[in-house]
């Protein structure tokens, strides 16, 4: 029988909740139901009357960055001359410098870690982003205040004892680094007349790769990736190709250091008459006993009626025996989502299935596990210990996330009310039920105020808990 360590029944507490959500989702199809929760949007009739023309004076201001050198970031005027280059391009460099800092009071206990922690953490990502051209950029980014790592943000604990108080994790690591282009943009001369297949965009340096929303590959990794867009086909209004070597930085999932894999990847995607299709190929080269592997991933999104989906299959094949970082397994989701009535709301369903266990090609240590794009109880908030509050990791399980979005004030508040759960189907695991809630208001241009929390329910575990307030500012 299914027991929590606090003796109530685990089927009893998890058949309670789902049957709320059933409940509420059932009232919202009545038509005096309490949804839409946001605010109502009528849909007005065509005006008549032509809409005036906006000049500058009728705009708000623009906010400043940081540091604006050269032409400033989306401000009117006229550009400068700029200086050619032997390619016979035409560059006209302006410097601009951003930041986000986040800064959280956050408590955090999901029933598996030993002992609660509640600490007070800071984020910075600081930006220097040198625009060439319309294509070509230099873009660094560091992060100061923490070395990427969980336990490792600038923070003060406040429990557990032992723990608490100022931990300082300083560092100048350059986080991103890269130069991104067009050939025929760099090489003008090249081609004079815009008749040549020198059209590929190409980048070089640590960059982020993000596939399938991250369920293939969500990392930072040393790379130089080469894409061609628009190649026209048959019943194809675009085909994207593109070709990534990465040489450094990928993170198995073990994150050990000494470990320097090569991978290779080729993502494609296609823009159908009716969906979207993408399918994404890694294969891995690992000189440690980590493992070589292939990855393949595909998925297709479109609108079906007056619902939006997208369908994915994501498999891992490791090329000899299992690690601990790489083996055989397949994971499939699907997203669904459709808009409530006379609103912006969104209902979301997002059921999936993982076969054995399937691992990613690359993963940064704070994103979470595969299931992190699937809802925001599978997803960690990337910020000191606070881990996602169900496992985010698909192994021999099958579960879902559904919730609700709602919009406010022009939607600088939204609220999202959701349910997850996971069932082991292998005898490794455990079953696991939670429901939690996001709350983000914007204040003025700048800052952004949110609130989590969630209450969750394990198998043969204690019941987890936790909340956090998070201040977001944008410089």
């Amino acid at each position: 029988m299914w027991k929590s360590h606090r003796g109530a029944p685990f089927k009893k507490r998890a058949a309670a909740i789902a049957l709320a959500m059933i409940v509420v989702g059932a009232t919202s199809a009545r038509a005096d139901g309490i949804f839409p929760l946001g605010e109502t949007t009528p849909i007005p009739r065509l005006s008549d009357e032509p809409a005036p023309y906006l000049s500058v004076g009728d705009i708000p201001a623009r906010p400043s960055l940081l540091l604006e050198l050269g032409p400033p970031f989306l401000d009117t005027g006229q550009l400068g001359e700029g200086f050619e280059l032997p390619t016979g391009a035409v560059w006209q460099p302006r410097l601009w410098v951003f930041a986000t800092y986040r800064t959280a009071l956050q408590t955090f206990d999901n029933g598996v870690i030993p002992d609660r922690i509640s600490e007070w953490v800071h984020r910075l990502n600081a930006f220097a982003n040198l625009q060439l051209t319309g294509t070509e950029k230099i873009l660094l980014q560091i992060r100061p205040l923490d070395k990427n790592r969980f336990g490792q943000f600038t923070r003060y604990v406040f429990e557990p004892d032992g723990l608490d108080g100022f931990n300082s994790e300083f560092n100048p690591n350059i986080r991103t680094l890269f130069f991104e282009g067009d050939l025929g943009s760099v090489f003008p001369d090249l081609d004079p007349e815009g008749q040549t297949l020198l059209d590929f965009g190409f980048s070089v340096g640590r960059q982020p790769l993000i596939f399938q929303e991250g369920i293939l590959i969500n990392d930072t990794v040393d790379a130089v990736g080469l894409v061609r867009n628009n190649v026209r086909l048959p019943g194809v209004s675009n085909l994207r190709i593109t070709g990534v070597w990465g040489w450094d930085s990928l993170d198995r999932v073990d994150f050990r250091d000494g470990s320097d894999p090569y991978m290779f990847g080729l993502f494609n995607s296609a823009d159908l008459p009716t969906s979207t299709v993408n399918l994404d190929m890694i294969y891995v080269e690992d000189d440690e006993s980590n493992g070589d592997a292939f990855y393949i991933g595909g998925s297709t999104t479109q609108r079906m009626g007056l619902f939006n989906t997208t369908f994915r299959v994501n498999t891992s094949i490791a090329e000899d025996a299992d690690t601990p970082q790489v083996a055989d397994g397949a994971l499939l989701s699907a997203e669904v989502s459709w808009t409530v009535e006379s609103s912006d709301d969104i209902v979301y369903v997002n059921p999936f299935l993982a076969i054995d266990r399937f691992t990613q090609a690359g993963r940064e240590p704070v994103v979470g596990g595969a299931l992190a794009a699937l809802g925001i109880l599978f997803a960690s908030p990337s910020l000191g210990n606070y881990l996602s509050e169900l496992s985010s990791f698909p192994n021999d399980i099958v579960g879902i996330a559904t919730g609700y979005q709602a919009f406010w004030d022009n939607h600088r508040r939204n609220l999202v009310l959701e349910l997850a759960a996971h069932k082991d189907t292998g005898d490794q695991g455990f079953d696991a039920v939670a429901i939690g809630f996001q709350l983000q208001q914007a204040l003025g241009r700048r800052v952004q105020l949110q609130f989590e929390g969630f209450v969750s329910f394990q198998e043969d575990r204690d019941m987890g808990s936790g909340g956090r307030t998070e201040f977001l500012i944008q410089f």
